[in-house]
């Protein structure tokens, strides 16, 4: 499985680069919720612990993580879940419904109709588009 670190130094990387969005939540507590969210992104997580996590109350914090972000939270979670399980599907050898399961998804279907949502293709349509280029 990739490693959840290298993912979350290229978006420190990344953060660093970037001024503090106005009314998004601070450095240090953005960095909390990211490393959070990657180490736990597999479970059922609510509003109310990642609140806890920056700091901040429920209500303050979808609006500030989405300054932040760029993107709500549950909108977050999902890009992270689907990434990981493009990683797990270029890595190969795993059945896309292990894969499921690994990433968060409930079952194959989850992750089939979460990533032909978001990402315009289905896991089968991701690996064939892979396996095509080499």
């Amino acid at each position: 499985m990739p490693s959840s670190n290298h993912l979350l130094r290229i978006d420190t990387a990344r953060m660093k680069q970037l001024p503090p969005p106005k009314g998004g939540l601070p450095a240090k507590s953005a960095r909390r919720v990211r490393e959070y969210l990657r180490e736990h992104f597999t479970e059922k997580i609510q509003i109310a612990e990642l609140a806890a996590v920056a700091g901040v109350s429920a209500s303050h914090f979808i609006l500030s993580f989405a300054r932040t972000f760029g993107m709500p939270p549950h909108r977050y979670l999902i890009n992270l879940r689907l990434d990981m399980a493009e990683q797990l599907l270029v890595e190969g050898g795993i059945a896309i419904a292990e894969i499921a399961l690994m990433t968060g998804f409930s079952d194959q279907s989850h992750l089939s109709t979460t990533m032909k949502r978001y990402r315009g293709r289905t896991p089968m349509e991701f690996q064939f588009s892979r396996s095509a280029r080499f």
